[in-house]
């Protein structure tokens, strides 16, 4: 059987086959090998890499837990400060209730009277507007006074006509006209520094033109600017109280809460006022609450601004402290969430 052709050759073909695949087996070796080598070469330096910046990260980590100790440390000696000032607080208000009245009507009077310094604001600003077009007529006429005066000079030591009749003056002028036509000459030196004046006078009324261009392209930007940024204090206002009311429904299952604007009418300039009803129909403000609805109402504002605008990372300490076992359950809950 050995010698059949056919078996020969199939054994042939097996071999050339087998050939065939070690060297196909060699090559993928030396291709492994060569994408190792070049692995190792790409992810060699950045494991390296790598090792150092979690080094560095441990010994940040070390730090801020150093820190945060260091912080922990002082808020405990800055809340039992907060404490003693709220109690002083507390007896300064009901001692001075008559100094805030006061204070209210003089805050009053300061507003007031800071209307009618914006009054006489506007009317200083239109009485320099005034003074500018004063300059620009002065700035014109003295422009032709020197006109007048450089024309002027060709007269000095001529004497002026005194206890002539008008007849006699026409008759002069006449016979000096005469003797200008028989000269013949002719003076242009006004005429040159009338065109001097001129051309300045139209300078100064291009520069005012441009000025008062300007003003008005700058009280209209200002004007944008203010209502953008009104604008977008209010949607950001909204947002934040919605998240309040929310958030702190959640917390107290009978309290409501929301923020309320001091001035509608002038926002950067004051502030916002937290109103809370625990139980009831009145609503009071944050201060005149207990710790632990001070510390819910408190946490709701923190995490209805962290919806808006979250933060990289919060750190609160002891928040808890001023709860009851609900309370906190409720916390947890919603830190949870």
């Amino acid at each position: 059987m050995m010698r059949n052709p056919s078996i020969i050759a199939e054994l042939n073909t097996f071999e050339e086959k087998k050939t065939q695949l070690k060297e196909e087996i060699t090559e993928a070796k030396a291709n492994i090998k060569n994408v190792d080598m070049q692995i190792e070469d790409l992810l060699g330096p950045e494991q390296k890499k790598s090792l150092e910046i979690l080094k560095q990260h441990d010994k940040e980590m070390n730090d801020f837990s150093e820190e945060v100790k260091i912080l922990k440390e002082k808020i405990k000696l800055q809340e039992k400060d907060l404490k003693n000032k709220e109690q002083e607080q507390d007896k300064f208000r009901s001692k001075f209730k008559a100094l805030f009245a006061k204070r209210d009507k003089i805050n009053e009077e300061i507003s007031k009277t800071e209307n009618n310094i914006d009054g006489k604001q506007e009317k200083s600003r239109e009485l320099e507007k005034k003074v500018n077009v004063v300059s620009l007529d002065k700035a014109r006429i003295n422009a032709e006074l020197a006109g007048l005066n450089e024309e002027f000079k060709e007269y000095e030591g001529v004497k002026l006509f005194k206890n002539k009749s008008q007849e006699q003056i026409k008759r002069e002028i006449w016979q000096f006209e005469k003797m200008v036509n028989d000269i013949g000459a002719v003076n242009m030196r006004a005429l040159e520094v009338y065109e001097q004046a001129d051309k300045e006078y139209k300078l100064l009324m291009e520069k005012k033109e441009k000025l008062s261009s300007e003003r008005e392209d700058i009280l209209v930007m200002m004007n944008e600017i203010e209502s953008k940024k009104k604008e977008l204090f209010m949607k950001t206002f909204n947002v934040i109280n919605e998240n309040f009311r929310r958030i702190f429904s959640m917390l107290s299952s009978k309290g409501q809460t929301f923020l309320e604007i001091e001035d509608a009418k002038d926002l950067f300039n004051n502030g916002l006022l937290i109103k809370v009803r625990i139980s009831g129909k009145k609503y009071l403000d944050i201060r005149s609450l207990s710790g632990g609805e001070k510390t819910l109402t408190a946490l709701a504002f923190i995490f209805s601004i962290q919806e808006h605008e979250p933060a990289s990372f919060y750190i609160l300490d002891e928040v808890d402290a001023a709860l009851d076992k609900r309370n906190s359950e409720k916390l947890s809950k919603l830190l949870h969430e």
